[in-house]
Parts: C-alpha cells; sequence; structure tokens
C-alpha cells in the first residue's frame, strides 16, 4: 500500500469514528466540530472520501433536532458542505440539499417560537 492509499484509508477510517461519536449527545459537539474543521479544506470533497463524508452527514441530519444535540452546528456543518454540492454524485447532493432545507426549516420554526 503506497502512502495516498493509507492516507485515504485512515481518513475513512476516521469519518467511520466520527460517524459513532455524531451518533450520541456526548459526542455529538466534538465530532461535529471536527468534521466541519476537515470540510474547510476542499480535499475533504475528493470522490474517495463521500461515503464516509455521506455517512457522517445522514447521522447529523437524523440527530440535530433531538435534545441533547446542536441543531444549529448540525446546520452549519450541512450548509459548509450544501456549497461543495457540485463535488457530490448527484444522489448525494440531492440528499443534501434535502437535509439542509429540513434542519433549516426547523431552526426557522425554533427561532419563531423563542421570538
Amino acid at each position: 500500500m503506497n502512502d495516498m492509499d493509507r492516507h485515504v484509508q485512515q481518513t475513512i477510517d476516521r469519518l467511520q469514528c466520527i460517524k459513532q461519536h455524531l451518533s450520541s449527545p456526548s459526542g455529538f459537539q466534538n465530532a461535529a466540530r471536527e468534521l466541519l474543521e476537515w470540510c474547510s479544506d476542499t480535499r475533504a470533497f475528493q470522490r474517495h472520501f463521500e461515503g464516509g463524508l455521506i455517512s457522517c452527514l445522514t447521522v447529523v441530519s437524523q440527530v440535530a433536532a433531538q435534545p441533547g444535540f446542536d441543531l444549529d452546528l448540525g446546520y452549519r456543518l450541512l450548509a459548509v458542505c450544501a456549497v461543495h454540492r457540485e463535488k457530490f454524485t448527484p444522489k448525494a447532493a440531492a440528499m443534501l440539499s434535502v437535509w439542509c432545507e429540513e434542519l433549516g426549516r426547523l431552526l426557522l420554526l425554533r427561532h419563531q417560537k423563542n421570538r
């Protein structure tokens, strides 16, 4: 295995670890922040990372609005990824759009309720 293959595999393994942490209220904040930082680099959106990234974002879309999680952070993470929508496969890009709309709507409702 060459250095690039090793790097890709390590990154995929790390994404799997992040995914596990995202699913618990105690791990969500740190995992989401790490993923947000990673996604601030356009190299995060290479094809060989898409499966791992989308599986993380799937978890974020499912749990962010639940009690004990962070809806704002979840939405910010999805929004940062949505900016790079053209780098995803059409199916992944479409799911990302739906998730952003859903969490954005929940944020708006929460904001209106708090006024």
